[in-house]
């Protein structure tokens, strides 16, 4: 597939929901659980069932019901029936804890579809980022080769004045060099994470991506950590699924014993019913024309089942439901613990990072500005190469730093603002 324009970081996510087999496997799932569903409720309600019938049977030589006054059995009978009936059993219950176990279940695939796209975005997120800091990479290591090139010139024009040594010319050259090689192996990650975040959406391998020099700064929230941490557990998915699974294995508990309540079958119908062959054979003896009206029938059947030993099978079942309860539970509380710790390390981590913003800021202009006026200072033989280089590599420093900073936080409040579950995907991801 060719783009028209490199993905953003809200393309990326978008085109990586659109396209992870996961998540196509999962929507599969969400459908497959929803035709359940539907089908145990139907099983609550009474069916209305319509029916025609039409009979017809050939015979020859045979007496029949009528031979005993005489009469012949027709060789040929027809019967017509049109009928509407319903029919409806009362299982002990047991139909409707189905139902409302396959809801939960229904309920359960959603939520985890949710995380699961959750998890694509945080994902995608990071590749992003991680693509991001390989081509701020790439930009410092160009600037530090352009000052090394600089730093050459120099030291070749002082050598040629003959107020520096050929060592300075030397040093200058390794630099320069040292700076060719750490550029060719920045461009090299920064190609390599551009693949592997194209591996993650489903993309193909040479997609472009527009990542910007100036990493967006979005606020951090204005809520207290403790509000957040309570957001979090009211609408994070995973914790959903988790509270899903419980409620499942205690349907499943409460309809365990189901067989013993009353089973009741009732069922109701009314139609029309007429032989035009039997008519015929009742005008032969002098008997009035049948009337056309029709008929009805109500019928209930109830049965109670006792079994009195069963050798320890209900028993055995009950011990398991009850541990099944137990195992959701635990896996209920260890995802409200996870939600918690998601939220409390993004949130702290968004607050390093912008803590650390504004030395970092001021560490790189201080630092650059250093770097500049020691290549004069070099240039008037104030200063040795060495302390040229070093100051230099101070600035690169800093400014990786500043980068980094800024990634760590914005990357920070992705994964914030997705441990909250407030958002979906496409929104956590809008403004950056």
């Amino acid at each position: 597939m060719l783009f028209a324009a490199a993905l953003t970081l809200a393309g990326a996510v978008q085109y990586a929901l659109s396209h992870s087999p996961n998540i196509a496997k999962q929507t599969a799932v969400v459908s497959q659980m929803e035709a359940s569903y539907v089908k145990a409720r139907s099983q609550t309600f009474p069916g209305v069932v319509g029916q025609l019938q039409n009979q017809m049977s050939k015979s020859a030589n045979y007496g029949g019901q009528f031979s005993i006054i005489g009469g012949t059995q027709a060789s040929v009978f027809s019967q017509n029936t049109a009928s509407l009936g319903t029919s409806y059993t009362f299982d002990g219950g047991l139909s409707q804890y189905l139902s409302l176990s396959a809801r939960q279940q229904y309920e359960q695939a959603q939520a985890d579809l949710r995380n699961m796209r959750e998890q694509v975005t945080n994902n995608v997120a990071d590749g992003y980022f991680a693509l991001a800091s390989k081509d701020e990479d790439v930009r410092l290591d160009e600037g530090d080769l352009r000052y090394q090139e600089a730093l050459v010139a120099v030291a070749k024009a002082k050598e040629r004045a003959g107020v520096a040594a050929g060592v300075d010319v030397l040093s200058a050259q390794a630099a320069e060099e040292k700076s060719r090689y750490t550029l060719t192996s920045a461009r090299a990650d920064s190609q390599n994470a551009a693949e592997s975040l194209a591996q993650t959406i489903g993309a193909p391998l040479d997609t472009g991506f527009d990542v910007p020099s100036h990493v967006a700064h979005p606020a951090l929230p204005s809520q207290p950590l403790d509000e957040l941490i309570a957001i979090a557990q009211a609408h994070r998915p995973d914790i959903a699924s988790a509270q899903d699974g419980v409620e499942i294995a205690q349907t499943n508990r409460r309809s365990a014993d189901t067989d013993l309540f009353p089973q009741v079958q009732a069922s109701a119908s009314f139609g029309n019913q007429f032989s035009p062959t039997q008519a015929s054979q009742e005008a032969a003896f002098g008997l009035p024309p049948p009337g056309r009206a029709g008929y009805w029938d109500i019928g209930v059947n109830t049965t109670v089942s006792l079994p009195f030993v069963d050798w320890g099978a209900r028993r055995a079942n009950h011990r398991n439901l009850d541990e099944q309860i137990t195992a959701a539970q635990a896996n209920l509380n260890a995802a409200r613990a996870q939600a918690e710790i998601d939220v409390r390390q993004s949130y702290r981590a968004a607050q390093t990072a912008l803590a650390q913003l504004t030395s970092a800021q001021e560490e790189t202009g201080y630092a650059s500005e250093a770097a500049r006026v020691a290549k004069l200072q070099y240039a008037h033989g104030l200063i040795t190469l060495i302390d040229v280089q070093q100051r230099q590599q101070a600035a690169l420093s800093a400014q990786v730093d500043l980068y980094n900073a800024r990634v760590a936080y914005v990357n920070a409040i992705v994964k914030l603002r997705v441990a909250l579950g407030l958002q979906t995907p496409e929104q956590a991801v809008a403004d950056l």
